[in-house]
């Protein structure tokens, strides 16, 4: 199963995001799989690094993987470490088929997303009103505010990072079920799970990630990744305000989870350049 690398970058403010990843992709031996501008916060982690994760503004993520794999090798090249001030990593494994397949599906995705129609249910939630809050993945006033707000400038796809922790021992499996029947719900409103992984711990010899000590338990840590596509914030709204996905949510999602962190991002070949920090 191929290594990849998720990097949560914060940069100087004399570097624009755009130029930094133009110049990663110069690296001959890095492939930046996934690029995009993180733009709010969806679900803040209560438990596992919810500082650094929820209050560090962060211009960029990157999913990268190295064609020639070295030992302590850092996948960003030292030229470019002066421009970061602060990062997030983390390593995952994601099964080598849907790496060779994501730049094609990837791409149908994002030219299917303006065919891609809303169900209503959004319709009915702006009419009755919200919930408080969106900890438990459901439509609130921040969120809706946040929908209004991006899509005066980016009407289109938004990619979500789910960092995910489950309860042990059954979590995985009952988040297994929620994946399960979330594929047709999801797909009514074109969302589209990308990339799904296991976060592991960085391979001996090679440079730590964001976990801490490399003995830590991964009972106290990350255990899945998945980038998740939807035609648009709205797309995804109007998800979280359907009964067919509260039903599921409810039923296997909550239940799976001790902590989780959700983000909203704009992949910078779908977006018009906008402000750069959460």
């Amino acid at each position: 199963m191929p290594v990849a690398t998720l990097h949560l970058l914060s940069l100087t403010k004399s570097t624009d995001p755009h130029s930094f990843l133009h110049n990663l992709k110069q690296s001959p031996n890095i492939k930046v799989i996934v690029a995009s501008r993180p733009r709010h916060v969806v679900i803040h982690p209560t438990t596992l690094d919810n500082n650094a994760l929820a209050t560090t503004s962060w211009d960029l993520l990157l999913l990268l993987t190295t064609t020639q794999p070295t030992n302590n090798e850092d996948p960003i090249p030292s030229t470019l470490r002066p421009s970061i001030t602060a990062e997030y990593k983390l390593t995952t494994g994601i099964p080598s088929k849907l790496l060779s397949t994501y730049a094609a599906r990837n791409a149908q995705l994002k030219q299917n997303a303006p065919s891609i129609p809303l169900t209503g249910s959004l319709d009915k939630i702006l009419r009755e009103g919200s919930k408080d809050s969106s900890q438990n993945l459901e439509v609130s006033p921040q969120l809706l505010q946040f929908m209004t707000e991006l899509t005066k400038t980016h009407s289109g796809p938004v990619t979500m990072l789910n960092l995910l922790h489950f309860h042990h021992p059954d979590g995985k499996k009952s988040y297994y079920q929620y994946g399960q029947a979330f594929i047709p719900v999801a797909g009514k409103r074109g969302g589209d799970a990308k990339l799904v992984g296991n976060v592991v711990a960085p391979g001996e010899g090679q440079l730590e990630d964001s976990r801490g000590p490399r003995e830590r338990p991964q009972q106290e840590w990350w255990n899945e990744i998945s980038i998740v596509h939807y035609p648009s914030i709205r797309h995804f709204c109007d998800m979280l305000a359907g009964e067919d996905y509260q039903e599921i949510n409810e039923k296997y999602r909550l239940s799976a989870l001790r902590d989780t962190f959700l983000l909203c991002t704009t992949e910078f070949d779908v977006e018009a350049l906008g402000a750069s920090k959460l």
